[in-house]
């Protein structure tokens, strides 16, 4: 997704979660007869059945509106994992996070390829090593292809996490850099 997408989906989430709290706030406050005074409804109202609906709903809207509020928190991802082994001094720990970043550092040693970064992400339940790639203009894409893939493959080797999946995202830039005529200042 892009940034605007995920930008506009927390702001709606916040704002639909915090009218559902609203919600069952006053719902809640009904319940306890502190609005019921207040307005003139139908004789619904005085039936004995209605301050348990009220209550229930209101209860019901909160924690459907904290539920919302904590799917929609933007999820972290700890690059430090445990690596399997005997080891008998203490425990082994991979750092996934520097793993990636000397995979882009790696790439972006390429003359093709202009710049690149990388990090670690939490993406609809899956870990995911997130590469992006700057290429020059004039790249020969089989090269790209090549040194992308050793990448990704050296990665998985070094880390050695089974459910550890990349995505390498190209984007070419706009001018070359190679053969841009000097600045004359």
């Amino acid at each position: 997704m892009r940034r605007g997408v995920i930008a506009l989906d927390r702001i709606v989430g916040i704002v639909v979660s915090l009218a559902l709290i609203a919600a069952g706030a006053i719902a809640l406050s009904w319940w306890h007869e502190g609005a019921r005074h207040q307005l003139t409804l139908p004789d619904r109202t005085d039936a004995t059945w209605w301050p348990w609906a009220t209550g229930g709903a209101g209860v019901l809207a909160v924690l459907l509106g904290l539920w919302w509020l904590t799917a929609h928190l933007p999820r972290r991802v700890n690059g430090r994992f445990n690596l399997s082994g005997d080891h008998q001094d203490g425990r082994l720990f991979a750092d996934a996070h520097a793993a990636v970043a000397a995979a882009a550092t790696d790439l972006s040693s390429l003359p093709e390829i202009r710049d690149a970064s990388g990090r670690v992400v939490a993406d609809r339940g899956e870990l995911v090593a997130d590469l992006q790639c700057t290429l020059e203009p004039g790249a020969e894409l089989e090269k790209v292809h090549a040194a992308v893939t050793k990448a990704a493959t050296d990665l998985h080797a070094v880390l050695g996490l089974p459910r550890l999946r990349h995505r390498v995202r190209l984007r070419v830039a706009r001018n070359d850099r190679t053969t841009a005529p000097p600045r004359v200042i």
